[in-house]
């Protein structure tokens, strides 16, 4: 009985060892990833920008998207989506705030959880904790409704005019209203 004992003693200590190195290596290869662009601490769930991976899909939004990050928060247990912006802005842009937004709609459907907040960080490392409010929330939906209305409807029109923006536009090459390339 002894020696039975003695060999599941080792097994669980094997296992535990085991478990401990897959963490150690796991935080070291996440880690840059962090530091590089600020990512707060907190159980990594979900990455995009360091491997590929799959894209969330929500059945009742029928809206899909993938956040940069998914992370636990450490301190609350709440999920949180982490999006990481390239450039720089004192504050966060309305755009990226609804994107999140809708990133928020989809860790929800995905985890079953409700999500509080989401963070923006943008390029220089600064961070901008976005709560999700109900408020917040009815302004995405309102938002992928009037999508779905201009897609359904007429044709949409461009609301700028910038031609670097139109140059990289996924819709440019069947686009009537798209800017003429300056020479």
């Amino acid at each position: 009985m002894n020696i039975y004992l003695g060999e599941v003693l080792i097994l669980l200590l094997l296992g535990a060892l085991a478990f401990f190195i897959f963490a150690i290596r796991r935080h070291y290869s996440v880690q840059p990833m962090r530091d590089k662009f600020g990512i707060p601490e907190g159980e990594l769930l979900y990455t995009d920008l360091d491997k590929e991976t799959g894209t969330f899909f929500s059945e009742t939004h029928r809206i899909s998207g993938r956040p940069d990050y998914v992370l636990r928060d450490e301190m609350t247990g709440a999920y949180v989506p982490v999006e990481v912006k390239s450039g720089r802005a004192r504050k966060p842009y309305w755009n990226h705030i609804l994107q999140l937004a809708a990133y928020c709609l989809l860790v929800e459907e995905h985890y079953g959880v409700r999500v509080p907040y989401g963070i923006l960080v943008y390029g220089e490392g600064k961070q901008h904790r976005i709560e999700f409010t109900d408020d917040l929330r009815e302004q995405v939906l309102s938002t992928v409704a009037e999508m779905r209305r201009c897609l359904d409807g007429a044709q949409v029109r461009r609301n700028h005019n910038a031609p670097g923006r139109c140059r990289g536009c996924g819709h440019r090459e069947v686009c009537l209203l798209a800017l003429e390339e300056e020479e």
